[in-house]
């Protein structure tokens, strides 16, 4: 036989695999049209967004009396040692030529009230209530206790919240330091005023827009442009707001602030800035969509089913009563209650929460991304031993430390190490000066004719072959976790972009940090939740390593350096080691993009601007309030006593709100879902809906209301998995389905002779109600589960509550529930014993179709 392939069949395969990838071109290009459209129209929103935004200033600084044209400005004439005088500063202010902005950050009360109560269902609420005050139908406004009780509890809480932020953000607000009447102050960034003499060093944020007039100075502007290598600054340039410095020291006079750059603010920020992702705030606006659109023509029908012409009140109170059943609005209100009760008690523990959602994301993150110093270190340093490997100069190593120590204008936990250890001296006269950066990972100093001195990681500084002559050395301070940098010499001029040439050896430096004290225990936390954490650092991978290992990283032993590493291979590493050394900033963010791709959830901690863009990233970023200004600024969180052992307390609140939420939605949404195939159904058979607003009060007030509040505020620490919608709608379709079956056999027992009490309205609403009744606290049981003493007390106060409803409350709130004879008696004890069979059986259909699991459903 022969071997060959048959041509014909190969051709065949070379035309189905050429049909295949136009296919997929074709698609790649009308994908690529989409974007081009979507963006096209973001970019005139953007213009938009922008002109109205112009106006609104325009017409508040008319109205407050401020200076609206530029060119009305008179600028002062500032002496860079002196700053402005108290009067100057004083005119600014009256001309509003402050740095604070003309609109207000942040909801204020009047807001809170407005979107409290202007919401669409609230609004449709009033709306009914307003249809059944003109026809007489007072009892029927008990829903409206609901609503206000919602509204009220809704407006404390954010109120609530909002002070206890405002406070806690007034007192770790970002500042400015400035000269003023020749003394140094530092003011908050919103009290700068136009022509101030500000005085900027490495990890300050750039609050308005300035002149640099002083010094050399490196920023960062990925925040405004998105690119994330240093720009170096020198006389003359401007320095925008919202970049910060990354590197060196020097003095700017603000050029514009407030509105006149407010603009410019508003527009980067509408396109850089992202909020924290939300699984349970994008399901909630799903469902919301889906009922709006659903509810109005479902209650047109229903009015048209009911009214033939003389029952015009009947037909409102079965119209009002199914619209009312439809919306989740309860649901809304518990949602955002409960989240803001999380930032009230995070607040009283000292965590900053910047973005309510973030709460819910921390709860679901699969990795957390560690940065070494300032984390799972303290940031403090000190050097414990170094070796002197060459110096033929005439300067001992404490001279040449001491001098380039006292050259820096600005200190950070290195150098205070350096200094605490060498100390500082003006032996060496300093022509020059390189600061540190986390890029460059070195720091250099020149000294005229002798030269340039280096400090920095050695295999940065030094080149392979003077770094192999060391590397022993170096590996074994590294081994014993300590932080290793190298003093070297060169007589050839430094470029700051790029690495020193001809470098030699000094000595060789250890410097250790000290790990925080509950470092180990929150590690252990996470571990023990099955969330992988990452260690990331700019510093010997080696050195890392053992950090982490001290701190109880699982795999600490797995290190690596993405030192000169391509994007795919540092992409290649992500997945493969849990530490990671001689990162740089882009690379951070590139590892976090890479966790996310692989359909992880990314919480990122950080303390320096080199985590900035990292944490941009991430789903959750957590900064400590020790860290930069601008790392503060991006994060979701700030931990305001720089405690690492809150993180646990978060996780724990977040995954209680959480967990919970997603429990008593199922309450809420169970009875938005059986309303609406409930008025479907009585729609086919053209009955009128059962139920007016008030007669749902049995298990709308104890099960919906009181059960659901009760049960959201309970412990709850389990990890949080799979989707919120998908989990919620699941356990929502049984009970949906059990009233939907119930309803149906009701229907049609109301021809058989013996049920005569199900042929009257009154009959038929009063056996249909308590049989629904108790199909929801059955539904309740499956939510509550698996039982504690608490879940436990709460169901047997819910049940209680609904027999007080319908025994004492039936004539006073003229509910209309008739007397049932001992055929509707045995009827409804029939169902309440049947209902529970039904369910079963339906959570057994749905594990054999896969929709729910066999465990979700005995916990659940």
């Amino acid at each position: 036989m022969s071997n060959k392939k048959n041509p014909r069949k190969q051709d065949s395969k070379k035309k189905k695999e050429a049909k295949k990838l136009n296919k997929q071109l074709e698609l790649e290009d009308k994908k690529l049209l989409a974007e081009s459209k979507k963006y096209e129209r973001q970019l005139k929103k953007d213009a938009k967004a922008e002109e109205r935004a112009r106006a609104k200033i325009r017409k508040i600084r008319e109205k407050q009396g401020y200076i609206v044209n530029e060119e009305d400005i008179v600028r002062f004439k500032v002496d860079l040692k002196k700053g402005l005088t108290e009067e100057q500063v004083e005119q600014r202010h009256t001309e509003g030529l402050a740095n604070s902005p003309d609109t207000q950050v942040g909801k204020s009360i009047a807001m809170i009230f407005v979107t409290n109560i202007f919401t669409f269902f609230n609004m449709l609420f009033f709306g009914i209530a307003i249809v059944l005050i003109a026809i007489g139908e007072y009892y029927n406004l008990l829903f409206l206790g609901t609503v206000l009780s919602n509204m009220i509890i809704g407006i404390v809480q954010e109120i609530r919240a909002k002070k206890q932020i405002d406070q806690l953000s007034l007192m770790f607000a970002p500042t400015a330091a400035v000269i003023r009447g020749g003394e140094k102050v530092d003011i908050p960034v919103d009290e700068v005023v136009l022509d101030d003499v500000l005085v900027f060093k490495s990890g300050k944020q750039i609050g308005c827009d300035c002149i640099l007039k002083e010094g050399t100075i490196e920023v960062n502007e990925s925040l405004i442009t998105g690119e994330s290598h240093a720009i170096n600054k020198r006389v003359g340039d401007i320095l925008y707001s919202g970049s910060y410095v990354v590197g060196g020291t020097g003095l700017a006079i603000a050029d514009k602030v407030g509105s006149t750059s407010y603009v410019e603010k508003l527009a980067t920020g509408a396109k850089k800035h992202k909020n924290a992702k939300s699984d349970i705030l994008n399901s909630l606006n799903l469902i919301l969509k889906i009922v709006s659109i659903i509810i109005i023509p479902l209650a047109a029908l229903t009015f048209i089913n009911s009214y033939n012409g003389d029952n015009l009140n009947k037909a409102i109170k079965s119209t009002t009563g199914a619209m009312i059943s439809m919306i989740p609005a309860g649901l809304f209100l518990l949602t955002t209650v409960a989240l803001t009760v999380s930032v009230i008690r995070l607040a009283k523990k000292k965590v900053l929460v910047q973005e309510l959602y973030c709460i819910e994301m921390l709860a679901k993150i699969d990795i957390l991304c560690l940065d070494k110093t300032g984390t799972i270190t303290d940031g403090t340093m000190k050097v414990i031993d170094s070796v002197q490997l060459e110096n033929r100069g005439d300067y001992t190593i404490r001279e040449i430390i001491g001098s380039m120590m006292n050259a820096f204008p600005e200190s950070n936990a290195t150098s205070n190490a350096l200094i605490e250890h060498y100390g500082k001296n003006s032996i060496l006269k300093a022509d020059g000066i390189i600061p540190f950066s986390s890029q460059r990972k070195y720091s250099a100093v020149s000294f005229g004719k002798l030269g340039y001195y280096v400090i920095g990681a050695p295999e940065i500084v030094l080149n392979e072959t003077n770094y192999a002559k060391i590397q022993k050395r170096v590996e074994r301070f590294a081994e014993q976790g300590c932080r290793v940098i190298v003093l070297a010499h060169t007589k050839s001029n430094i470029n700051p972009d790029s690495r020193p040439k001809s470098t030699t050896a000094l000595a060789v430096i250890a410097i250790q940090d000290h790990i925080r004290d509950d470092a180990e225990q929150v590690i252990a936390y996470f571990k023990n939740n099955e969330v992988d954490v990452k260690v990331i650092s700019g510093d010997n991978p080696i050195t890392v390593s053992e950090i982490a290992r001290r701190a109880g990283v699982s795999g600490a032993s797995r290190y690596i350096s993405l030192d000169g590493l391509t994007d795919e291979e540092v992409v290649a590493a992500a997945t493969e080691y849990n530490v990671f050394g001689r990162v740089s900033p882009y690379q951070k963010k590139l590892l976090v993009q890479t966790f996310k791709m692989n359909k992880k959830t990314v919480a990122m901690t950080g303390d320096g601007v080199n985590d900035i863009l990292a944490l941009k990233e991430a789903d959750c970023s957590i900064a400590m309030a020790s860290g930069s200004d601008a790392t503060k600024h991006v994060s979701h969180i700030v931990l305001l006593e720089s405690n690492f052992s809150a993180m646990p307390e978060v996780v724990a609140e977040g995954r209680r709100v959480t967990n919970n939420i997603q429990r008593t939605a199922v309450l809420f949404l169970t009875k938005t879902l059986f309303t609406i195939l409930l008025t479907i159904f009585y729609l086919i058979v053209r009955r009128a809906y059962p139920f007016s607003p008030n007669q749902l009060m049995p298990f709308e007030w104890p099960v919906i209301g009181l059960a659901a509040t009760l049960l959201t505020l309970q412990p709850n620490t389990e990890k949080i998995k799979g989707k919120f919608i998908t989990n919620v709608l699941r356990n929502v379709l049984p009970g949906a389905l059990t009233v939907l079956f119930a309803h149906i056999i009701i229907h049609f027992l109301t021809s058989i002779e013996g049920f005569t009490v199900l042929q009257t309205p009154e009959g038929y609403t009063t056996v249909t109600l308590y049989v629904t009744t108790i199909i929801m606290f059955y539904v309740l049981y499956f939510a509550s589960r698996p039982f504690n003493l608490y879940r436990f007390l709460v169901f047997v106060v819910s049940a209680a509550g609904a027999i007080l409803i319908v025994v004492f409350l039936n004539d006073f709130l003229k509910l209309g529930y008739v007397g049932l004879k001992l055929p509707e008696i045995l009827l409804v004890l029939v169902f309440g014993f049947g209902i529970y069979l039904v369910l079963n059986f339906i959570y057994w259909a749905f594990q054999k179709l896969r929709i729910i699991s066999k465990q979700e459903h005995q916990e659940n």
